[in-house]
């Protein structure tokens, strides 16, 4: 038996945001994280890390470029 209610069959919905998106590349010793959707139209790199930025500013992706020296114990980002 199929729940109803006046937007529609609840079983027909899909989720609202699919985000985050995750890739990680052991070999490459890389990983991605798409945040939100959109077109990349600035990046900046700090401490390792890309940050992607669409053009209002917003971020919508953070791609990690070395992951085993970002991740060794003992490594703080700055803030």
């Amino acid at each position: 038996m199929d729940r109803t209610h006046h937007h529609g069959s609840v079983r027909n919905k899909k989720g609202v945001n699919a985000y985050p998106e995750v890739y990680i590349d052991k070999d490459a010793d890389f990983a991605s994280i798409k945040v939100a959707p959109g077109i990349e139209s600035r990046s900046y790199v700090k401490d390792g890390v890309v940050v992607c930025e669409d053009r209002n500013g917003r971020i919508i992706e953070i791609q990690l470029l070395n992951l085993k020296a970002l991740l060794s114990p003992g490594k703080r980002l700055a803030a």
